[in-house]
C-alpha cells in the first residue's frame, strides 16, 4: 500500500493541473462584451491595388465603381456611366493600405443609434476578384477619435474602427465623376488649335528640335496677342491639362454656349483630339466648359481658361505670389493654437490632411487649396488701410505654402469687412508685402474647409 501512494499522488497532481489549464482556456474564451477591446475583429484586410470593384449602398441608391482590367483606369458603371475621379478613387482605397482592426466592440444589435440600419447605414464591399466580395461592412456615424461605428456584414456587434470616415464614402453618384477635364500632362500635350468665336484661329504648337522628339518649346501660328509669355507658356498648357472642375452642372445648363465664347481643340501624342466648348457666361471667377462627346457642364477656374482667351487681367498687385504646384511639399494651415498640415501621401499620391491625426476633409477642397494656393489671387485692392487697421499685425489666420527647396510664402489673414452690396472681404497680404488687399469669404471658407476647419 505504501508503495502506490506516490503513484497516485502525481496523476492527482497532472489531472489537477488539467483542470486549471482547461478552466483558463475556458474563461479566457469568453465572448467580447460591450467595451471589450477587439484585437482579433478584422473588418477588411486587402491589397487596394488588387480591388476591381467597389459597391456603396445608401437607403435610395447603389454606387458601384470599377477597374478597367486594361487600362487601370476607374468608372463610375452604376447608376451613371462616366470616368470616375482618380483622386476620390485614391483617397477611397488609401483606407486600406493597412489592414482595418476593430478598436473596440462598444454594442451589439443596437444599429439605429449608431446610424447603421437601413435606411442611415452606408455599405461598403471591395471585390478583387470571384463573384463575392472580400470585404463587406456597413459605417454608421463618425466617433471619437477619427474612428467610426461599424457592422461587418453577417455579424451582430458594432465595433468602432478607423476606416478613414463615413465621408469618404457617403457620396452620391455624381460626387464619384471625374473632375479633370482634359486629364493630360504638358508633355503628352502636342498642339492647341483655339478657335474664338468672332476671331482668327490660332494655333500653339510644339517647336522642332534636332531629335525630332516632339518635346520643343511652344509657339504661335500665327503670332496672336495672347497674353502668355514664353516661358510660362508650357506651365500654362500644363495647368489646362490638368484642370480640375469644381463641379460637373446639368447637362442642360446655361453656360452660355449658343455660340459659345471659343472652342479649344487639344491634341495629344497619339494623334487623339479633344474640344472643349467654352461659354461666355461667367460666375464669380467660374467659366463653363462642355467637352464634345461627353455629357455635363463643368465649372472650371476661369484663371486656367483666360490666357487661351486673350482675356487675362494684367497681374497688378492682386497676384499675391505664384509657384509651381510640383515644387510644393506642405500646405499649414495656423489660427490661434490651431495647426493643420496638408501633404502627399506617399503610398496613394493623393494630398491629405497629414497632421493632427484623425482630422478629414473632403478631397475636392484639398485639390482647391493646393491650385488656390499655387496662384493666390485676390478679390480687390485696398487703399488707405495700414496693417493695424485691417488687423494684420498679429493676423487671424495664416496660409504657408512650404516648397520642396525649403523656402516658403505665405498669406496673412486679418479682419473682414462687408462691402456697399453686403458681400463680406477679409483683408489678407502677402508676407513680406506692403500692399493690403481683399479675399472674398466664400474662398477663404473653402480653403477653410480643406484643413478641416468649419
Amino acid at each position: 500500500m505504501n508503495s502506490s501512494a506516490p503513484s497516485l499522488t502525481a496523476k492527482s497532481s497532472i489531472l489537477g493541473a488539467i483542470t486549471i489549464v482547461l478552466i483558463l482556456c475556458a474563461f479566457l474564451d469568453r465572448p467580447l462584451g460591450p467595451g471589450s477591446t477587439a484585437e482579433a475583429s478584422i473588418v477588411a484586410s486587402l491589397n487596394p491595388d488588387h480591388v476591381s470593384r467597389v459597391e456603396i449602398t445608401k437607403a435610395t441608391v447603389k454606387t458601384v465603381l470599377e477597374r478597367d482590367p486594361l487600362t487601370d483606369e476607374w468608372a463610375v458603371t452604376s447608376p451613371i456611366e462616366h470616368g470616375a475621379d482618380r483622386a476620390r478613387v485614391a483617397h477611397l482605397l488609401a483606407a486600406f493600405r493597412r489592414p482595418i482592426l476593430a478598436d473596440v466592440t462598444v454594442d451589439s444589435g443596437n444599429i439605429k443609434d449608431y446610424a447603421l440600419d437601413a435606411s442611415e447605414g452606408v455599405v461598403v464591399e471591395l471585390w478583387v476578384d470571384g463573384d463575392q466580395p472580400v470585404s463587406s461592412f456597413t459605417i454608421g456615424k463618425d466617433g471619437p477619435g477619427g474612428s467610426s461605428f461599424v457592422r461587418v456584414s453577417g455579424e451582430d456587434a458594432i465595433v468602432r474602427a478607423r476606416v478613414g470616415g463615413r465621408q469618404r464614402f457617403d457620396r452620391i453618384p455624381g460626387d464619384w465623376r471625374n473632375r479633370v477635364v482634359i486629364d493630360k500632362s504638358e508633355p503628352d500635350i502636342q498642339g492647341l488649335r483655339i478657335e474664338p468665336w468672332d476671331g482668327t484661329i490660332i494655333h500653339m504648337v510644339r517647336e522642332a528640335t534636332e531629335g525630332e522628339t516632339g518635346d520643343g518649346p511652344w509657339g504661335f501660328d500665327p503670332s496672336p496677342g495672347l497674353d502668355i509669355p514664353a516661358a510660362a507658356r508650357a506651365k500654362t498648357i500644363e495647368r489646362l491639362g490638368q484642370m480640375r472642375a469644381a463641379n460637373i452642372l446639368s447637362d442642360d445648363f446655361d453656360g452660355g454656349f449658343s455660340p459659345p465664347a471659343a472652342n479649344i481643340t487639344i491634341m495629344d501624342k497619339d494623334g487623339d483630339e479633344m474640344t472643349l466648348a467654352v461659354g461666355r457666361r461667367e460666375a464669380e471667377g467660374v467659366a463653363f466648359v462642355r467637352v464634345a462627346g461627353r455629357e455635363g457642364v463643368y465649372a472650371v477656374p476661369r484663371a486656367n481658361l483666360a490666357p487661351f482667351l486673350g482675356a487675362t487681367a494684367p497681374v497688378s498687385n492682386l497676384q499675391m505670389f505664384t509657384v509651381a504646384e510640383s515644387e510644393i511639399a506642405k500646405l499649414i494651415f495656423y489660427q490661434r493654437r490651431t495647426k493643420v498640415e496638408i501633404s502627399k501621401n506617399e503610398d496613394s499620391g493623393v494630398w491629405v490632411i497629414s497632421s493632427p491625426r484623425g482630422l478629414i476633409s473632403d478631397v475636392a477642397d484639398v485639390q482647391f487649396a493646393l491650385r488656390t494656393l499655387a496662384s493666390p489671387r485676390a478679390s480687390q485692392e485696398v487703399q488707405g488701410l495700414n496693417d493695424r487697421r485691417a488687423g494684420l499685425i498679429r493676423p487671424r489666420m495664416v496660409f504657408e505654402v512650404q516648397l520642396a527647396d525649403g523656402s516658403n510664402e505665405a498669406i496673412f489673414v486679418g479682419r473682414h469687412f462687408k462691402d456697399d452690396e453686403g458681400t463680406i472681404y477679409f483683408w489678407v497680404k502677402r508676407q513680406g508685402g506692403d500692399t493690403i488687399l481683399a479675399i472674398d469669404e466664400p474662398t477663404l471658407s473653402r480653403l477653410r474647409r480643406a484643413f478641416g476647419q468649419k
